[in-house]
């Protein structure tokens, strides 16, 4: 695990969009072979906890039990621990949190499996569907 537990204030809100499409891009590949259930919602809440224990770690020397897959929902519980954390950081934001946690997450998946490499990003797999997108009614 990579260290995530501080917050880079160099982190524009505007660059999520980028972090989320190498998270899926991360999960596509991971989800062909080594982690073949993972899905993205795994993968923000991985990212989050790995977050949330680094940050407790730092802050009290102790890091939370990973415990959360005992739970019925565990990104329910993942989110909860983070909110926790945010709510008695005043330094800390919850976008810049899940921001930081799926960069560090992705370029941590990027490490061990993919030779330190980008994630490509995925190509389309899908038409939209008809009548969505890019169908102009008249007025």
């Amino acid at each position: 695990m990579t260290s995530s537990a501080h917050i880079d204030r160099g982190e524009p809100p505007g660059d999520g969009g980028i972090g989320l499409l190498d998270l899926v891009a991360a999960v596509d590949y991971l989800r062909r072979g080594i982690r073949p259930e993972f899905d993205v919602w795994d993968a923000i809440e991985e990212a989050l906890r790995w977050w949330t224990t680094e940050r407790r770690s730092r802050d009290t020397g102790a890091p939370d039990p990973d415990d959360v897959w005992q739970c019925n929902d565990p990104l329910l519980e993942t989110l909860r621990r983070v909110l926790q954390v945010v709510d008695e950081q005043t330094d800390l934001r919850v976008y810049e949190v899940i921001q930081q946690a799926i960069r560090h997450w992705t370029t941590t998946m990027a490490e061990r499996y993919n030779a330190g490499h980008h994630w490509p990003h995925p190509a389309p797999r899908r038409d939209v569907f008809p009548g969505l997108l890019g169908n102009h009614h008249p007025r």
